[in-house]
């Protein structure tokens, strides 16, 4: 019965996400990237890395048959912006189906090495994080691979 009342948290959330995405142009997901974590990846779609505002939806994605799956949403802002690198901060809030709630700080820079190609980028991150129900704190590191659609 608790795993139906998550499904349908979950499939509520996503709907609402769509439909904010289509409502507000400014909120269209423009951006797809892979993050590697450690023995966990993660699967991104989010809003424009150059606005000043940004945010993007992860979703836990492992090879690992007793990892349970996990969805997090996150908002950063870019406090440095230049014509190949974005450093950014942002706040996390992520929920995991073995009854665990994340929250987390990203802080993070997106770099942009090809001059010819400034859609593509690469992601360094680490984000502090606290998981509510367990009571306990950890650094997870990330990096991964960024794609723009704009």
């Amino acid at each position: 019965m608790a795993f139906r009342k998550r499904l349908f948290i979950l499939i509520v959330f996503s709907i609402f996400f769509c439909i904010q995405l289509q409502a507000q142009s400014k909120l269209r997901p423009t951006h797809v990237g892979i993050y590697h974590s450690g023995l966990v990846g993660q699967v991104a779609i989010g809003t424009d890395l150059n606005q000043k505002y940004f945010g993007d939806l992860r979703f836990q994605a492992t090879d690992i048959l007793e990892t349970n799956f996990g969805i997090e949403g996150a908002l950063h802002r870019n406090l440095f912006q230049d014509d190949w690198f974005n450093f950014h901060i942002g706040l996390m809030a992520g929920y995991y189906f073995y009854d665990s709630i994340r929250l987390g700080i990203p802080v993070g820079f997106s770099i942009m090495p090809f001059e010819n190609h400034r859609r593509f980028s690469i992601l360094l991150e680490a984000s502090p994080n606290v998981f509510l129900n367990n009571e306990y704190f950890n650094l997870r590191s990330n990096i991964g691979i960024r794609y723009s659609f704009r």
